[in-house]
């Protein structure tokens, strides 16, 4: 009877000890896999804070002064050598464009006509425009202009800023076409 009591011990233990690593060998599985699981979501949870750092940026981008050139036209001086156009300036973002000012030179072809430069003492609200006047004198090029020979060119350049201290520059390249209006072929923003 001991040898049975013995080889039932010995059957016992030796169960015991194959269930015992068959239990670790799958909590080792487990853990394996609790780890693979928190190294993806560690990774996810970069990617996340890496997205949501770069939502933050361009809204903060976003969340600022915008100037841009809303139309130009021809007031008077259709038919005389001097013409009267008024360059209309729109402020499209959300703060206030401070100390904006306006650089703007004509030319025909490669040829500068003048130059006007305004100074930086004009301040544009949200969504607010204004008008800025501008006299253009020709008297040996408006004939060529409106017939199409000689073409009129407009390079309009806003520099301003926002009430934190960031510059912005804002460029628009302006022609004057048959018809008797203004295009604007291109436009740009940048910062300073």
């Amino acid at each position: 009877m001991a040898n049975e009591a013995i080889a039932f011990f010995a059957a016992v233990i030796a169960v015991a000890t194959v269930a015992y690593v068959v239990f670790t060998l799958r909590l080792w599985e487990a853990t394996e896999k609790t780890a693979q699981a928190a190294g993806k979501s560690a990774q996810a949870a970069t990617e996340a804070a890496l997205a949501a750092k770069k939502s933050a940026d361009m809204a903060a981008a976003l969340h600022r002064p915008f100037i841009g050139l809303l139309r130009v036209t021809l007031k008077t001086g259709w038919g005389t050598d001097l013409w009267v156009i008024a360059l209309a300036m729109k402020n499209y973002g959300t703060l206030p464009a401070m100390n904006a000012a306006a650089m703007i030179e004509f030319f025909t072809g490669n040829t500068r006509l003048t130059q006007i430069t305004e100074p930086a003492a004009v301040q544009i609200f949200p969504s607010d425009e204004i008008e800025s006047i501008v006299r253009l004198s020709m008297p040996t090029h408006r004939v060529q202009i409106q017939q199409g020979i000689e073409k009129l060119r407009i390079e309009v350049r806003i520099p301003y800023q926002a009430e934190d201290g960031r510059q912005f520059e804002y460029f628009a390249e302006v022609s004057y076409t048959q018809e008797g209006s203004f295009a604007i072929q291109k436009s740009e923003t940048r910062a300073r």
